[in-house]
């Protein structure tokens, strides 16, 4: 049987675990579930004779004086270790140790966000579904990817006629692009990302994540975030922050300037990247983030192209608590208010910011 551990894993300890599994995303980490979206962090983190087998980390938000309230897990549990092939039971195991300890045991309303990968969410989709889990439909949760795996040639080819047209020009700018991960890269990046938020008077949750990046900076190797900056006569203009989570490679953080819009600096660093995941890593696929407004679906279906993927994600659901399937349903409906006012608010500005092109 397999050992549970909740709410005693020392970050340290957490983030050494999930650098032996090939399906971890940055939202699992003590660093994003650190409560900055007001909640309360919880984990529980299974163990087989000593060795990690699965985990997830699951953001609380609970109404006082109820003892009801919402578990929602992001993009977990995570159960592929790198070195065992993968077997689905782990993964039915996980989510049921989930039910169990957070539906049944704290009589909370679980939300699960299966982890985006257009070879694995349908085997994880279906499991979730026979496990009685109610699948509900979310646009916010699609998911574009990139076939990092492409030769260069490929790549052109599959890119989107318009998208091809503007990388050739950005290319012909000679802009100079470097990849690092230095402090001092670091900087950069926050500054532009900085100046942009300041000029385009952005304002969404999230719009702060980039404060965290030198703290993602020392995860173990397998999670570590790279950033690629785009130099215009030696001056930096604009900047991606990528990372190798696991088995997919993640477009993060974007930052522009005026400048960089005007010489496609977004499509050359985007080339520079992929060029990168091809010559240093085995990663098939590269997740660009949801379609966002009109501007940046636009770029990112034109990156995916016509050997990308936009995977259709939803949330599942599970409470077999009367009193919190009310109370949430109450979260839910402000949720849904708020999602139709920032969709209102992102197609009213410019399509910059968070992953932005």
């Amino acid at each position: 049987m397999d050992e549970r551990q909740i709410d005693c894993v020392p970050d340290d300890g957490w983030h050494a675990a999930m650098g032996a599994f090939a399906d971890v995303h940055y939202e699992q980490t003590a660093i994003y579930g650190s409560g900055q979206r007001g909640e309360r962090s919880s984990h529980i983190l299974l163990r087989r004779e000593g060795t990690p087998v699965a985990g997830a980390r699951i953001g609380l938000y609970l109404v006082p004086y109820l003892g009801r309230g919402m578990a929602l897990v992001r993009f977990a549990p995570f159960w592929r270790s790198f070195d065992v092939a993968p077997d689905p039971e782990r993964y039915r195991t996980a989510v049921a140790a989930l039910v169990d300890e957070y539906c049944r045991r704290r009589k909370l309303y679980l939300v699960l966000r299966p982890r985006p990968h257009p070879d694995f969410y349908p085997i994880e989709a279906k499991i979730l579904a026979e496990m009685g889990l109610a699948g509900s439909t979310s646009s916010m949760l699609d998911r574009y990817f990139v076939d990092a795996s492409l030769d260069e040639a490929e790549q052109q080819k599959s890119l989107d006629q318009r998208w091809r047209y503007n990388l050739r020009k950005g290319l012909a700018h000679g802009l100079e692009v470097r990849i690092g991960e230095a402090p001092a890269d670091i900087k950069t990046f926050q500054e532009i990302y900085a100046e942009m938020v300041r000029r385009k008077n952005l304002n969404y949750p999230g719009v702060d994540l980039p404060a965290s990046i030198p703290d993602l900076m020392r995860l173990p190797e397998r999670m570590k975030m790279r950033i690629a900056l785009a130099y215009h006569d030696g001056k930096p203009i604009g900047g991606i922050a990528f990372s190798v989570v696991g088995d997919l490679a993640y477009y993060v953080f974007g930052a522009t300037s005026d400048e960089a819009t005007a010489l496609n600096a977004g499509y050359v660093l985007q080339w520079h990247v992929m060029r990168w995941l091809r010559e240093n890593t085995k990663v098939r696929w590269y997740e660009l983030g949801g379609p966002g407004d009109p501007g940046i679906r636009q770029f990112k279906k034109g990156l995916a192209g016509k050997r990308g993927v936009l995977l259709a994600v939803r949330e599942f659901h599970y409470c077999p608590d009367v009193t919190a399937r009310v109370v949430v349903g109450g979260l839910f409906a402000l949720r849904d208010a708020r999602n139709r006012i920032q969709r209102w608010q992102r197609e009213r500005r410019p399509s910059e910011g968070r992953r932005s092109n």
